[in-house]
């Protein structure tokens, strides 16, 4: 083949992949919908512009990733109500709370260099402040139970922020509930470590005071030279005001009622590692996308395959280390929001495949259009999870289903029945009858379920049927029906 017809056959290829990219594109702004099942008549999907002025969203930026690489990224609207400015891609953000998935990955690293290990307990570690084991020393909390809030810590949420008028605490006073702090909960262990899982802010607080402490260095310097730079990542930073000290364009914060805050144009976070990074859509991919490649033994830039696996594997519930994880039958999707003042945000990263998609919005009231959004890239992307669905009529064969089902070696037992709206599920110890959605040829929800119980069922011969029943990344059931 000569030269020319290799440049035409390059120039028709590339025009082929941007005409299917603008495609994908258009099918995501114009198909958002919440993650639900839906009857018939009521899958309506909705525009990105439609929903961004029915939520009130001043602007977003987003980036949506697809056989391991950044597909595409666009911004929409404006970096503050009253100026009008655009959003780039560029503009930074607050990411609040998805910034402890980067506290993990700093974390892991220093377990991949041999300077800490993930069951090291974190009072032999600290030396400036412990934390109070109360009635539960005999378990000492560890890093694990920190990362996967389960070290029976019952702070709550998130941390309110500061003005640029106030003065800003250190983490010891935060820690401590001293002024100058505005967190006044003591932080102690209410519960024995590793047996509830209870979301914790303030454990991530400790884990930056014990990665200063361990690694000599400002908790930002740490994870800009062991996570940000390998990545990267050169739009996320820990600075309290990007804009006046680094001249960076912000996106600025607003209410739910689409107005600015009282406050200023945002708060700042000494709460750096459960809280504190500005950040934008392409940074936040290129940390999934390493993420993905360490699962899968592709790339050991940061950690490794071992340590990947760990940060996505359930610690406690559904989750990992720092991570949310969403599957039927097994994990396959790792996920974090991200709540400051004027801020919503939401990450989500599948594990088997290089698919994912960010999502930050400089609004108070983002969350029901984040997750329109992700939705609508898992349906044009065709993801396991994220879905919305249709609901599907009813086969004609329902009465052979239903009966009782009985897993002998658990003791479970679930009875099936059907009336004209179609399959119900009730448990031996309940009278609540528990609707079942037809979502695809053999598979059954709850409604909105989808991503958590699944059901099917098995021919096993004349009215001998077997129920799969799976709930979530770590329960599956199989029942054989006995009458």
């Amino acid at each position: 083949m000569n030269l020319t017809k290799i440049l035409l056959l390059s120039l028709f290829t590339a025009a082929l992949q941007s005409n299917a990219q603008v495609d994908r594109i258009e099918a995501v702004e114009s198909g958002l919908i919440l993650p639900k099942t839906y009857s018939q008549d009521k899958y309506i999907k909705k525009s990105l512009s439609q929903q961004l002025a029915g939520h009130k969203i001043t602007g977003a930026s987003v980036a949506v990733i697809d056989n391991g690489k950044i597909d595409w990224a666009k911004s929409y609207g404006y970096q503050d109500a009253e100026t009008k400015k655009p959003i780039t891609p560029e503009t930074l953000f607050q990411c609040a709370s998805i910034g402890k998935i980067i506290t993990s990955v700093a974390i892991l690293k220093l377990v991949k260099d041999g300077k800490i290990a993930l069951d090291d307990p974190v009072n032999d570690l600290l030396k400036s402040w412990k934390l109070n084991h109360g009635d539960f020393a005999a378990n000492q909390v560890t890093i694990r139970h920190l990362l996967s809030h389960s070290a029976g810590l019952r702070d709550g949420y998130g941390f309110p922020g500061y003005t640029a008028e106030d003065d800003i605490p250190s983490v010891i006073e935060i820690l401590d509930g001293s002024p100058p702090s505005n967190v006044k909960k003591e932080i102690a262990v209410r519960s024995e470590p590793g047996t509830v899982e209870k979301y914790s802010g303030a454990g991530f607080l400790i884990l930056q005071l014990l990665t200063e402490e361990v690694t000599g260095e400002k908790f930002e310097d740490y994870v800009s030279r062991s996570v940000f730079e390998p990545l990267g990542m050169v739009n996320t930073i820990y600075d309290y005001q990007p804009d006046i000290n680094l001249e960076r364009e912000i996106a600025s914060g607003h209410m739910a009622n689409g107005k600015g805050l009282s406050s200023g144009r945002y708060n700042l976070y000494p709460e750096k590692a459960p809280a504190g990074p500005w950040t934008t859509a392409e940074d936040l991919a290129k940390l999934v996308i390493e993420i993905q490649k360490e699962y899968h033994d592709q790339s050991d830039l940061i950690l490794n395959q071992q340590l990947v696996k760990e940060l996505l594997t359930p610690q406690i519930n559904n989750k990992g280390l720092a991570v949310n994880l969403k599957g039927v039958r097994e994990p396959q999707a790792f996920w974090h929001a991200g709540n400051n003042l004027g801020y919503t945000a939401l990450l989500y990263g599948l594990i088997d495949k290089g698919q994912g998609a960010i999502v930050l919005t400089n609004s108070d009231g983002g969350e029901a259009f984040i997750q329109e959004f992700v939705t609508s890239v898992s349906n044009a992307y065709d993801w396991p999870v994220m879905r919305s669905y249709q609901t599907l009529e009813n086969p004609d064969n329902l009465d052979k289903l239903e009966g009782k089902y009985i897993n002998s070696s658990l003791e479970q037992v679930l009875f099936i029945g059907y009336d004209n709206k179609g399959l119900f599920l009730r448990r031996s110890n309940s009278k609540r009858k528990v609707r079942l959605y037809r979502i695809a040829e053999n598979s059954y929800t709850v409604r909105d379920g989808q991503d958590y119980v699944q059901i099917s069922f098995e021919e096993k011969g004349d009215n001998n049927y077997q129920m799969v029943f799976a709930q979530g990344p770590d329960v599956l059931i199989d029942l054989k029906k006995v009458e």
